[in-house]
């Protein structure tokens, strides 16, 4: 029966969510160049197969051309940065700033023209005479060092994790398989729901049944332990009965958890002071149509069981930001990342980076291609982490990170996992039936 039910699991288990496909933009204006944030659309997820945590929108394809660093270890194993050529998106009519940070979806306005310093010209005056800039001022705006974009990939592949977890009774040919991105020195990882809720079902029916650790480094390797901080319980609510359906369903909206290492997979080795981690940064404000952003995670699309056991690789790539989406009220939740070599399954919970080397949010879902770079990746962005965050718990990320963690894993524990854990498991001893 146990079997059965692994086997349900690993039939469903995709990079989860549907590819957000935004419905046509509105009338273009010509006085704006930023595309709008375009409202996200629901739609049918397809099956997935035994690699785990997969995209939703997987489907067979001929990979057979495809040249991948992930069937080529001196390709896996580079720890430079690849550049991904991304299309260029198409000008999109820019709508009106709101009062806060980021352009609502409606009403489109001017924009005011900026003058040019450097080439204003000033009227003639007879008295006093006009006097010449002293070379001093002409140097007083500073200019912004360029993007150290090979130190930010190496902090960022130091604290980007492999979650990896098995069964008993599928051992290490089926595992399921995601990323996710150390954002506390203490050791706290920001992932996605549909990779927390296997933590749900740790010990279904027996004890062990699904066993979850942290992998780190080229090739990944065993690390940490962990458990459960926290998983948004709205996406629990609208997701958990799509945990024995081959076609699920969403966008990847409150698609966020977080998990604790909380010992290492090695008893002989003991857990370090402080973890390497990304800083997070929730402004809309840095999220803009065809800035560059660093993605970093644990692809394994091409890669079966055993080779994800022994030769899944840390992958990072430099993309630029496309169109942007809001689930609601015009705010900016979720931004496309395009295609690339990270546009794969086991990428879902792997994060962003800023050119400030800050986390501006997570992937969440893709679409599907036989190339990787004609695939469309979707992240989160972590301004709508914080909106769903605070709204269950009134906590932000940055106010949760602050706050006494034992404490809060405590009142989860104790107030919320019960309850959650019981729907998941509830749902599949009706299926297994």
């Amino acid at each position: 029966m146990l079997e059965k039910i692994f086997g349900i699991l690993l039939g469903i288990i995709g990079v989860s969510t549907t590819a957000v496909q935004p419905p046509a933009p509105p009338t273009p204006v010509t006085t704006r160049t930023e595309p709008p944030i375009v409202k996200v659309v629901e739609k049918t997820a397809t099956s997935a197969g035994n690699d785990a945590i997969k995209n939703i929108k997987d489907k067979s394809g001929d990979f057979s051309k495809l040249k991948s660093p992930y069937t080529d270890s001196n390709t896996a194993k580079a720890a430079s940065v690849t550049k991904t050529p991304t299309k260029k998106p198409a000008a999109r009519p820019e709508v009106k700033p709101p009062t806060k940070v980021s352009p609502p979806v409606a009403t489109t306005s001017k924009v005011p023209e900026i003058t040019n310093l450097a080439t204003t010209s000033v009227s003639t005056v007879s008295s006093p005479p006009l006097l010449t800039l002293s070379p001093k001022l002409e140097s007083a705006i500073p200019v912004p060092p360029p993007t150290d974009w090979n130190a930010i990939n190496q902090k960022t592949r130091e604290a980007t994790v492999n979650i990896i977890c098995t069964s008993k009774y599928g051992g290490s040919f089926e595992p399921l398989s995601g990323s996710g991105v150390i954002i506390d020195p203490r050791g706290i990882i920001l992932t996605n729901a549909h990779i927390g809720q296997y933590f749900l079902l740790e010990n279904y029916r027996v004890k062990d049944f699904l066993t979850c650790i942290a992998r780190m480094g080229s090739p990944a390797t065993p690390k940490y332990t962990l458990k459960l901080l926290y998983i948004s319980k709205q996406w629990v609510q609208e997701n958990y009965k799509n945990i024995t359906s081959q076609k699920p369903m969403g966008t990847g909206e409150h698609d966020y958890a977080l998990l604790q290492i909380t010992g290492t997979t090695n008893p002989d080795l003991k857990l370090p002071q402080t973890f390497p981690a990304v800083a997070i940064d929730d402004s809309e404000d840095n999220i803009k149509t065809n800035n560059q952003t660093l993605l970093a995670s644990y692809p394994a699309g091409f890669l079966g069981g055993i080779a994800i056991q022994r030769d899944l690789y840390v992958v990072s790539t430099i993309v630029n930001i496309g169109k942007r989406y809001t689930f609601r009220n015009g705010t900016l939740d979720a931004f496309s990342l395009g295609g690339s070599p990270v546009a794969q399954h086991g990428s879902s919970g792997s994060g962003a980076i800023s050119g400030s080397g800050k986390l501006l949010g997570i992937i969440v879902t893709s679409t599907d291609a036989a190339d990787t770079s004609k695939r469309d990746l979707d992240a989160i962005s972590v301004a709508h982490i914080n909106r769903s965050l605070l709204t269950e718990t009134r906590l932000t990320l940055d106010s949760l990170l602050a706050s006494d963690i034992s404490a809060f894993g405590k009142n989860f524990d104790e107030e919320t996992l019960p309850n959650i854990k019981k729907l998941f498991i509830d749902q599949l001893d009706s299926k297994s039936h």
